[in-house]
């Protein structure tokens, strides 16, 4: 099945191992630094591709190095970018990631984020997909409200459909109620899906979440995920890894999950289990896109913490 991945494209500025976190009027010494591939949508796409699937890119990347760069990688990893379209007008996104112990602050610049409209994305754009996953709409302004209408025509093709929210700064959580209906799963972390629903609680918010989407999951980073499975909500824990750096796992994770349920049609409970493995993977390495997990790396991991 191919799957479509709709989204922001920026590289990510890698600052680890940093004496402490980010000080007002104080220079902090870092041990590292890294370009790497950013954006939520790139690395699930770069994972999913990693993984065995087949993934393709649409979305907006600037005509200059950092542009490059990202289409090199998207190039490399296996992911179709044939739908990815160049601007001048505007620089690649770009965030800087600031890494004091498993601790991480981010700071981004928003470019081609935010001026990726998506207002031309039509049927003709989505023949011969099987799955579209949406990720961080909260920073893409001027994609924001074409979604429930991307939603909708791909509910009427067929598709089944996904969506990482990111965080929303506003807290407003514009369309949210539109696009819950419509979609087949969603995939917020913890502090997402608490604010969504106005509770404290990821359990409740887990609930409150099934009664209005068809498939939440909620990603608890080290505790794993929650979902909703056989008519209980449970919690399912990740394998533990030594931990290099979290960047992307939440997206790892989402690649997972949809590789697990779309190619290999695995039942929710196993889906989970699979997605929290190949999230927990990906904090093995420096970056969002630097583990490069197979199929199997993910299966022998999952095996090995049963």
């Amino acid at each position: 099945m191919k799957t479509l991945f709709v989204g922001d494209i920026n590289v990510d500025l890698m600052l680890g191992g940093m004496q402490s976190p980010p000080m007002t009027d104080r220079e902090v010494v870092c041990r590292t630094f890294k370009v790497t591939m950013g954006s939520s949508a790139v690395i699930a796409a770069c994972a999913y591709a990693a993984l065995g699937g087949k993934a393709s890119f649409i979305g907006l990347a600037g005509k200059d190095d950092y542009g490059k760069f990202m289409l090199n990688g998207l190039r490399k990893a296996g992911v179709d970018i044939r739908l990815v379209r160049r601007t001048g007008t505007v620089k690649t996104g770009v965030t800087v990631n600031m890494i004091h112990s498993r601790s991480r602050t981010q700071v981004t610049y928003p470019g081609t984020i935010a001026e990726f409209r998506g207002w031309n994305i039509t049927e003709r754009y989505l023949r011969g997909f099987g799955h579209v996953h949406f990720a961080g709409p909260y920073l893409q302004t001027k994609l924001r409200p074409h979604i429930t209408r991307l939603l909708r025509l791909a509910r009427r093709m067929g598709l089944s459909t996904s969506l990482d929210p990111q965080w929303d700064p506003t807290e407003k959580w514009e369309f949210m109620h539109m696009w819950l209906p419509l979609l087949t799963y969603f995939f917020p972390n913890g502090d997402e899906a608490r604010s969504i629903t106005h509770t404290t609680s990821m359990e409740k918010a887990c609930a409150i979440l099934s009664s209005l989407t068809a498939c939440p999951v909620i990603k608890a980073g080290k505790h794993g995920a929650i979902a909703h499975i056989d008519g209980k909500i449970r919690s399912l824990p990740t394998p533990w890894v030594k931990v290099v750096d979290t960047t992307g796992a939440g997206d790892s994770f989402n690649a997972g999950f949809l590789f697990a349920v779309l190619e290999k049609k695995m039942p929710l409970l196993n889906a989970v289990r699979f997605a929290n493995a190949t999230g927990a993977r990906s904090c093995k390495f420096a970056g969002g896109t630097a583990a490069r997990s197979t199929y199997r790396d993910v299966v022998q991991l999952v095996e090995k913490s049963a």
